[in-house]
């Protein structure tokens, strides 16, 4: 009875250890992704204004 309980924990174990990495790597994207985002509006923001100011001169 015993052995089932420690193999039944090996088991999820080994799954987790499967698992865990898929959804770092998946949050990692997910973060990666939104900074980009962030970076171009903020580099958008920067063009129109050079935009403004260069049709000022």
């Amino acid at each position: 009875m015993q052995g089932d309980a420690i193999f039944i924990l090996l088991r999820i174990l080994i799954l987790c250890l499967y698992i865990v990495p898929i959804v770092l790597i998946i949050w990692y994207a997910i973060k990666l992704l939104k900074l980009q985002q962030e970076k171009v509006k903020i580099l958008r923001a920067i063009s129109q204004k050079l935009d403004k100011f260069n049709n000022k001169i």
